[in-house]
C-alpha cells in the first residue's frame, strides 16, 4: 500500500517515488489476542512504496509504520493488488480503523482514489490483511503491544520510555533469551495415532502453548505400566524440512521408535509453522531463536502439567542438523536437561550457518544486524557462551556429510573440552547427512549416553 502522507507532511509524491526503498525492521505485534509479525517502516521511500505490488501477506503478517510526530496520516490503495484492513494507532491503542479497503480496479484513474484519514492524529499505522478486525473483533480502544523494535518516537504513553525497545536483532541473543525464559501452557494429549511398527509402544497426537501459539507434535509412550516416578523423557529435535512437505513427527521416525522401544517416552514438537501449529510470525531468518522458544516450552507446559506419566527431573534431547543447532542454543538457557546427543548439528556460530543462505539473504542480514564479524552474531551464537554447559554432550557426525561440514561438531567439541566439559565426539568414516550405515552404531552409543546420565541420574 502507498502512503499519500498528508496534513502538516505535505509530501509531493513525485518526490517520494524518486528515493531508493529500504527494507523495514521486524517487530512483534499483539493485537486482538493474536501475534503478528510486522514489517517495521519509517523512513518516506518505505512509506511510499508500503505495501504496493505485492500479491498478498502472510496469514499473521502486518506493516507498521512509524512516525516521528502524531498527525491525521491518511492513506490510499495506488498499485496495491489485494484488500487490508487499516489502524491508527497512539498510545497503544486503536484511535481509528478503516476495514477491508479494496485495491483499485484495473485502469482507475489514481485521482479517483479514495484517501483514508483518520478522525484523530495518530503517530504508528498498522496494516494487516482485510478481514483481521472481523475475525478478531478488533475495536476502536483495543490496546497494542509492540516489541522488537527501536522506536523513533522516544516517549510513549505515560511519558516514559518504551521498556520493550529493543534493537536490531537483540531479541535473538543468549543474553536475551535468558533473561525472557519461554512459556509453555496447556500440554494436551489429543489423541492415539495408528504405528505401524507395531507393539511396544502406543503414538499419540499432542499439543501445547508457546506463548500465544500452538505447537503440535507426537509422542511416544512405552508399553506396559508406568514406573515409579514416571518415565524419563527424550525431546527430539528435527532437522530443517519445508513446511509444504512436512507432516507431524517427520524427521525422528526411527528415533521415536528405538527410543521409545528402549524405555523413553519420546516427544517430536513440530515447531511453529509445522504440521498442526500457529503460522509462523517471523518473516526472515531468525536464527532459530523461535523453534527454540518452542522446544523450551515444550518443557515448561510439562512440568505445569499435573501427571505421573513424565518424569520432568529425567529429560534428555537429541537433535539432528538443524535441531541440533536448537539444542545448542538449550544448552546454554536450560537447566532442566540432563544430556544431549546431537547427530550432525548445524554449527553453534550463528555466522557459519549463512552458508546455507542465498547472497540475498545473507546481504539482508549484513545489513539488518552489521557486516561479518559485528558483536551482536557473537552475542546470538551459542558457542559464545559454552563455558555455562552443565550437562554432558556427545556428538555425531559422518566424514562424508555433504549437506552440514563436519567442522561445525569437531569445533563444538573442541570448544567443549577445552572448557573442561563432559563431550563426547564419533566420527563415521564416509557417512552421510542422514546416518544409513552408520545408524546400528550411532544409536546404540546414543541410547548408552541417555541411559547414564538422564535414565539412570536420579
Amino acid at each position: 500500500m502507498i502512503v499519500a502522507v498528508i496534513g502538516v507532511l505535505g509530501f509531493s509524491l513525485g518526490v517520494i517515488f524518486g528515493l531508493p526503498v529500504r527494507e523495514g525492521n521486524f517487530a512483534t505485534v499483539k493485537i486482538g489476542g493474536v501475534t503478528l509479525a510486522a514489517e517495521v517502516v519509517s523512513d518516506r521511500a518505505s512509506m511510499a512504496r508500503g505495501l504496493s505490488y505485492r500479491s498478498n501477506l502472510a496469514q499473521n503478517g502486518a506493516m507498521l509504520f512509524l512516525f516521528d510526530r502524531p498527525d491525521r496520516y491518511g492513506f490510499w490503495m495506488k498499485e496495491m493488488l489485494f484488500p487490508i484492513d487499516i489502524f491508527w494507532i497512539k498510545d497503544n491503542r486503536i484511535v481509528d480503523m478503516e476495514e477491508r479497503a479494496s485495491p483499485p480496479a484495473p485502469g482507475a484513474d489514481e485521482k479517483s482514489l479514495p484517501v483514508y484519514v483518520p478522525d484523530v492524529p495518530a503517530d504508528m499505522v498498522l496494516e494487516t490483511r482485510a478481514g483481521f478486525a472481523a475475525e478478531h473483533h478488533v475495536r476502536i480502544g483495543d490496546a497494542v503491544e509492540i516489541m522488537g523494535f527501536q522506536s523513533p518516537v522516544g516517549k510513549r504513553a505515560g511519558g516514559t520510555e518504551n521498556a520493550m525497545s529493543l534493537s536490531p536483532g537483540e531479541q535473538y541473543t543468549i543474553e536475551y533469551a535468558r533473561a525472557h525464559p519461554s512459556v509453555g501452557s496447556d500440554f494436551k494429549i489429543n489423541g492415539i495415532l495408528s504405528n505401524p511398527n507395531g507393539d511396544g509402544y502406543k503414538k499419540f497426537s499432542v499439543a501445547y502453548r508457546s506463548g500465544d501459539l500452538v505447537i503440535s507434535g507426537v509422542m511416544n509412550v512405552p508399553s506396559g505400566s508406568t514406573p515409579d516416578g514416571g518415565f524419563p523423557l527424550l525431546i527430539l529435535n528435527h532437522g530443517l524440512i519445508q513446511s509444504e512437505v512436512y507432516f507431524s513427527g517427520r524427521g525422528s521416525k526411527r528415533e521415536q521408535d528405538f527410543f521409545a522401544r528402549n524405555g523413553y517416552i519420546t516427544i517430536h514438537p513440530d515447531y511453529r509453522g509445522l504440521a498442526s501449529s500457529s503460522p509462523n510470525p517471523a518473516l526472515h531468518h531468525d536464527f532459530y531463536e523461535g523453534y527454540a522458544q518452542d522446544v523450551q516450552a515444550l518443557i515448561d507446559a510439562l512440568k505445569k502439567t499435573d501427571t505421573s506419566l513424565i518424569d520432568t527431573d529425567r529429560i534428555g534431547m537429541w537433535g539432528h542438523s538443524m535441531g541440533g543447532g536448537i539444542a545448542a542454543r538449550a544448552m546454554v538457557r536450560s537447566h532442566d536437561i540432563r544430556a544431549y546427543v546431537l547427530f550432525a548439528p548445524i554449527s553453534a556460530d550463528a555466522e557459519d550457518n549463512f552458508y546455507e543462505l542465498t547472497d540475498e539473504e545473507v546481504e539482508w542480514l549484513h545489513g539488518e544486524y552489521g557486516p561479518a564479524g559485528s558483536p551482536l552474531y557473537r552475542k546470538i551464537s551459542p558457542i559464545s557462551y559454552f563455558a555455562d554447559v552443565a550437562a554432558p554432550v556427545q556428538l555425531h557426525h559422518g566424514t562424508d556429510d555433504r549437506e552440514v561440514p563436519i567442522v561445525f561438531s569437531e569445533r563444538m567439541y573442541d570448544t567443549l573440552m577445552q572448557l573442561g566439559k563432559k563431550t563426547e565426539l564419533f566420527k563415521y568414516p564416509g557417512e552421510k547427512h542422514e546416518f544409513i550405515s552408520a545408524w546400528p552404531l550411532a544409536s546404540a552409543r546414543a541410547l548408552r549416553f541417555f541411559d547414564t546420565y538422564v535414565k539412570n541420574a536420579r
